[in-house]
């Protein structure tokens, strides 16, 4: 059996994700179960999904606990299936979704699968800012089952056997990087992650976040999440030396962005994001923690 996970505040969009699932073909002798963590104060998920039929079966587990790290490990102590499948409830799947995750498992041998979110800017977008694609997680998705060290949970796959007792940490269940921390434990333990452009899906991102101004906080929180868990383990020489690499790595992206901007704006902004992911590194060797992300 394959179990969908999905932790959700109840969004409205979670009806396009759970009727794009509904379309994805089933890999021969499977089945599918949905299993969504309603982790919304007032059941939002429960009332949105009251009386709708999606053609497979649905559980609902309430969590309501504001902390996306209790929502997806009530998913996952929820789930009956040998493969469990995170996705996003703001993304759409492809119609050749499963069959592209087991495949890859099957022919990777691995214990946890990774596909590409695409997103999709909306209407009014300015083109530059879609050329540079900052919402973008470019992992060389084409790389077919190439390893990776780290992972995160929209569009991931995770063979049930490999999982044991390992959970999300509620640590970084507000503020983001839950996932992050996950898959660097679920590798420690001996799993073994790829890639792969076979499973696909889509993310709908809305106005608010089309922005650069969102796309560079995103950038910065990313950042201190990474040095949180990188730094966890390591002393002082290991964050004095963190620290001076962000800064030059800061103070390059930054040159590159002001130089570049007149030139090519969307490559300008690249290296901006860089900045920003560098300046989030070094506000996270201070011990400044990331903004809450989930709402």
């Amino acid at each position: 059996m394959i179990s969908i996970l999905i932790a959700s505040m109840g969004r409205p969009f979670l009806l396009s994700t759970l009727e794009s699932v509904a379309g994805a073909r089933i890999p021969e002798g499977e089945s599918v179960e949905v299993v969504i963590a309603d982790d919304s104060p007032d059941n939002a998920a429960a009332r949105l999904l009251a009386g709708r039929d999606f053609g497979l079966p649905v559980r609902i587990v309430p969590v309501g606990a504001g902390n996306v790290s209790h929502a997806r490990n009530a998913c996952l102590d929820a789930a009956a299936g040998d493969w469990l499948i995170f996705v996003d409830d703001d993304e759409t799947v492809e119609p050749g979704w499963l069959e592209g995750h087991l495949s890859a498992a099957s022919d990777f041998a691995a214990d946890a699968v990774f596909g590409p979110v695409f997103p999709r800017y909306p209407d009014g977008t300015p083109a530059w800012f879609v050329a540079a694609d900052p919402l973008f997680q470019d992992w060389n998705w084409d790389d077919d089952g190439r390893p990776n060290p780290h992972g995160r949970t929209g569009n991931t796959l995770i063979r049930r056997a490999a999982l044991g007792g390992l959970r999300f940490d509620p640590a970084f269940g507000r503020s983001g990087g839950e996932d992050h921390d996950f898959f660097l434990r679920f590798a420690a333990a001996g799993g073994r992650m790829v890639v792969t452009n076979r499973a696909r899906a889509h993310e709908d991102i809305p106005p608010a976040r089309a922005t650069p101004a969102y796309a560079l906080r995103r950038a910065v929180r990313g950042g201190q999440i990474y040095a949180e868990t990188r730094l966890r383990d390591g002393g002082k020489a290991a964050a004095l030396l963190f620290a001076v690499d962000a800064a030059l790595k800061l103070a390059i992206g930054a040159a590159l962005w002001l130089l570049l901007r007149p030139f090519d704006r969307p490559r300008a902004f690249r290296c901006g994001k860089r900045a920003a992911i560098n300046l989030g590194k070094l506000k996270g060797v201070v011990g400044s923690r990331p903004m809450a992300a989930w709402r």
